[in-house]
């Protein structure tokens, strides 16, 4: 470690930069983390974190494991230690304000909230077979992936073809599946995404390989733009918010409604409580126990549909007042190896979305039906062993 403080300025992006950049980036606060971890390495971090790499990988692998590592201990600390004494680093500077207030409102905005992970842990499901027609090809997990007694199967996958170039699916609002069993049975897939990869192998010799499907909910009149993902951005507390709270500009049902029934948008959104990258988009860490996607509607669905958070001990649900109306199903699973003597990989890890009948049809008519679309993406890369790229979580 040549640069002590440019690695802790890193460590400090790295694991803390969304919080500090949500809390407004406190004058000094940044700085004093980044103190505080770089006066910490040499003589704990370094030690501690070599330690843990010992215990919990081989000589093998270069994927970090799945674990609270003493880099990211460290930085928290800091944080916690440094963010103590803002206010009064902030009172000696001349800024003095209600101290219950201040402190309150720090720490929302600087916590790191385990909500997200917790709900996504009760939203998890078996791996659904809800998909689309034309994906119906990949209900078989990872089929490239072969043993060293067999031999390599097509790559990309069978089935695969038809799909890469398309942007929506045909049939409009009739492309979107159904569940057919279970306490959802007859709701409607609007949203769904899955990656299915397999780690790189050295014996036999074998790439890594992953396969990335999305499909979503758009309105438009003449298709999406090229090169665009039929999923916007959104943050995962929709789940948890009222949404006059989090969209002020959709204050009304009525204005939400024509703002889909006349603007080209995607109406399924990727929250920022994920963990895997999209295609070239790298996402931060976002601690442990976060699933790779979450999905939920646009914050303008959720405004139409007059949607609130549903009440009691749940995943992420939205409710009306007839009760349970659209949910955000997590999966991850088909554990691979890729021949060391190392914990399984889960192969597939995916999201979907799904609404109650009668609300996408009234969904439907309020896009218009020649302007409902079914939006969808599909990529395939590889990458030789020495490559992490499709090892990284995050």
């Amino acid at each position: 470690m040549n640069d002590p403080r440019q690695y802790a300025a890193h460590l400090v992006d790295h694991y803390l930069g969304a919080r500090l950049d949500a809390a407004g980036n406190p004058a000094g606060l940044r700085e004093a983390v980044i103190d505080l971890v770089a006066d910490a390495l040499p003589e704990h971090v370094e030690t501690l974190m070599s330690a843990q790499l010992d215990l919990l990988t081989n000589a093998h692998r270069s994927q970090l494991p799945d674990a609270y590592l003493a880099d990211q201990a460290a930085a928290e600390d800091a944080l916690q230690r440094a963010a103590a004494g803002l206010r009064a680093a902030l009172a000696q500077a001349g800024h003095l304000g209600n101290a219950q207030n201040f402190e309150r409102g720090a720490t929302a905005r600087l916590r790191d909230d385990p909500g997200a992970a917790l709900r996504a842990e009760l939203a998890r499901i078996p791996r659904p077979l809800t998909r689309p027609e034309a994906l119906g090809w990949s209900l078989d997990p990872a089929p490239w992936f072969s043993d060293s007694q067999r031999e390599d199967n097509p790559w990309p996958p069978l089935g695969f073809a038809p799909v890469a170039g398309l942007q929506s699916l045909p049939g409009g609002a009739l492309a979107f599946p159904r569940v057919d069993d279970g306490p959802h049975t007859d709701w409607v897939q609007i949203g769904l995404i899955e990656r299915q990869r397999t780690p790189a192998r050295r014996y036999p010799d074998q790439p890594a390989r992953q396969v990335l499907l999305i499909v979503g909910l758009e309105a438009s009149d003449n298709g999406p733009p090229s090169g665009t993902l039929p999923v916007s951005q959104a943050p995962w507390q929709l789940w948890t918010r009222p949404w006059r709270r989090l969209a002020p500009g959709l204050m009304r049902a009525e204005a939400a409604a024509e703002h889909i029934s006349t603007t080209d948008q995607a109406l399924v959104a990727l929250t920022d409580a994920g963990t895997a990258p999209l295609v070239d988009a790298p996402r931060p860490r976002r601690g442990l126990g976060m699933p790779p996607y979450v999905l939920a509607p646009a914050a303008s669905v959720v405004a139409t549909l007059s949607l609130e958070p549903t009440d009691g001990i749940c995943g992420f649900s939205l409710s009306d007042a007839t009760g349970e109306a659209l949910i955000c199903r997590q999966w991850r699973g088909h554990l691979v190896h890729d021949g060391n003597y190392e914990p399984l990989l889960p192969a597939v890890a995916g999201a979907d979305l799904l609404i109650r009948p009668d609300l996408f049809t009234r969904l439907r008519d309020t896009i218009g039906p020649t302007r409902c679309r079914a939006g969808i993406d599909a990529h395939h890369m590889s990458a030789a062993a020495q490559d992490e790229a499709l090892d990284d979580e995050g």
